[in-house]
């Protein structure tokens, strides 16, 4: 009887060590070590000496308006790097100094442009991956990020206006006849 329980003993023990010993091994260095992640808001990556972060597009809940492009370039080379950063049919380039940061952000203290880069042709849905393409020296890669909207209150106020309004305005040329004639006596009599 007391071999019968080191034997039963045995087999659970090794019923233990084995499932946990197997499970630990997904969590090996080995297998986690081609994982990158984005620690904050955008997508980044590396093209030649040049680290782009931060990389993102911010357009309305609908989808339907200009979404407005967001970068931080890092120059870790010795030289000037020439960086373009393309996406749809807009493209913006810049030279960035050995060592130095292009922000474009315009609403950050640390940006280094105070203009901001709509991209009026993008034929993506909010939430899609957009490729971006960006550009140093004879260096090339393509950056997926995330289309977002301002569902999140705090990229309501980096939501691009359109050029030209959808509806008409209300003025008094708008109006019915005997209504301008009334806007037009009130004003006379403020007046």
């Amino acid at each position: 009887m007391k071999r019968h329980n080191r034997a039963a003993l045995a087999v659970a023990a090794l019923a233990l060590v084995i499932p946990v010993s197997g499970c630990a091994s997904l969590l090996s260095p080995h297998q986690t070590a081609e994982y990158h992640y984005n620690g904050g808001d955008g997508a980044s990556g590396s093209v030649g000496d040049v680290e782009v972060r931060g990389l993102m597009l911010i357009t309305d809940e609908k989808g339907s308006g200009p979404a407005q492009l967001f970068f931080t370039l890092i120059n870790k080379g010795d030289s000037t790097a020439k960086v373009s950063v393309e996406v749809a049919d807009t493209t913006v380039s810049e030279s960035i100094k050995a060592g130095d940061t292009f922000v474009q952000d315009p609403k950050s203290p640390e940006t280094s442009s105070k203009e901001v880069v709509t991209v009026d042709s993008l034929k993506a849905k909010p939430g899609d991956l957009v490729d971006v393409t960006v550009k140093s020296g004879s260096d090339e890669k393509v950056i997926q990020t995330q289309l977002l909207t301002d569902v999140l209150p705090y990229y309501e106020e980096y939501v691009p206006s359109d050029s030209s309004s959808d509806s008409p305005s209300e003025s008094p040329s708008n109006m019915p006849s005997e209504d301008a004639g009334s806007a037009e006596g009130t004003a006379a009599a403020n007046g």
